[in-house]
């Protein structure tokens, strides 16, 4: 079977929606494809005071979306690259306005997406830290009650009258931003829009769609490659694939898609161990991230370690799968190849 054909078989297999995209041409992206989503997709839910959703689609991207290998320096680079597309985007559909900009980086996971390295050096950035109580790693709560700011730096006589904020992070459930945000709206932080950056889950886009609307805020999306659903465990956000966190604790058998352009699902294929959490541990792949206090380095040697473990458990489930054939096997023992490689260097 060729690539066409698998292609085939995992449209016919999981809820992945290729059909709800349509490209946007915007002036000096050279390096990347940007493209609108409908949000009367059907994997979307009805009204989420969502105003519009983007897909930024590039080979760094995709590299950061398929190989949890890619840590430290070499996906910092990445995320530089990225960041600059985002920019780009930003200006090229005049997102930025004449009302000025402001960032917000919810630590730790948001510095880790470089975008305050990019923009203009007098822009305003705010540092919030959220932390969930008894989570860890593939196992977040969809309880905001599990969720508070433990600090910020939040002046906003600093803003002055910035009418955008940027906030570049892994939207999941949302429950961070939903905490991050409340707590800026709540302190007098008066934005004509919020735009969202970042790795995103649908989940998430109807939580902060629905806070922004009810702030009279519009809400705009950029997302890395694609737009998923959401894992039971309120964590991993594979592009296509079964919910290996359901499959490990009950059995059960339960397909994930998203919304993806069908060129970007044809480069995914060859290189994407199907059912892969994209950001992976977010914070833990980077070797610097300021958490509130200081610069920090993630545990890479254990984001590898779990990545590991994970694309193992994903090739034994898939294997037992009708569309699983030879070629998906292929890519997981690559995968497990760099992985293990890395890992030596962080031992």
């Amino acid at each position: 079977m060729g690539v066409e054909g698998r292609l085939e078989a995992i449209l016919d297999e999981f809820p992945v929606d290729v059909s709800s995209t349509k490209a946007v041409d915007v002036p000096g992206l050279d390096s990347a494809h940007m493209y609108e989503v409908d949000l009367g997709s059907g994997l979307m839910p009805g009204d989420m005071g969502v105003d519009a959703c983007y897909i930024l689609d590039s080979e760094a991207g995709m590299s950061v979306a398929c190989h949890p290998y890619l840590v430290g320096v070499e996906l910092a680079e990445l995320c530089l690259g990225c960041a600059v597309d985002l920019w780009t985007s930003l200006r090229g559909l005049g997102l930025l306005g004449d009302g000025g900009y402001s960032i917000l980086n919810i630590l730790r996971g948001s510095s880790g997406y470089r975008v305050s390295e990019v923009s203009p050096p007098d822009t305003p950035v705010i540092s919030v830290r959220t932390e969930y109580s008894e989570d860890g790693y593939r196992a977040h709560s969809d309880d905001l009650r599990r969720v508070r700011v433990t600090c910020s730096d939040l002046d906003p006589r600093g803003l002055g009258a910035s009418s955008t904020l940027i906030v570049p992070d892994t939207f999941a459930t949302g429950r961070s931003a939903e905490a991050a945000l409340s707590h800026l709206f709540g302190e007098g932080v008066e934005p004509e829009m919020v735009v969202l950056y970042g790795f995103t889950a649908i989940p998430a886009l109807e939580r902060l769609g629905l806070l922004c609307a009810g702030w009279g805020v519009e809400l705009v999306s950029f997302s890395i490659c694609d737009i998923t659903q959401l894992a039971s465990n309120h964590y991993d956000m594979p592009v296509y694939g079964l919910d290996e966190s359901l499959w490990e604790s009950s059995g059960e058998i339960r397909r994930l898609g998203g919304i993806v352009d069908m060129e970007t699902l044809r480069r995914f294929m060859p290189r994407y161990v199907a059912g892969l959490d994209q950001p992976g541990d977010w914070s833990e792949r980077h070797l610097d991230l300021f958490n509130g206090a200081g610069v920090v380095s993630g545990d890479v040697a254990g984001h590898l370690r779990k990545s590991i473990g994970l694309v193992e458990s994903l090739d034994g489930l898939n294997s037992g799968q009708p569309w699983y054939d030879g070629w998906h096997g292929e890519i997981a023992e690559a995968e497990l190849g760099r992985l293990r490689e890395a890992l030596l260097g962080y031992s």
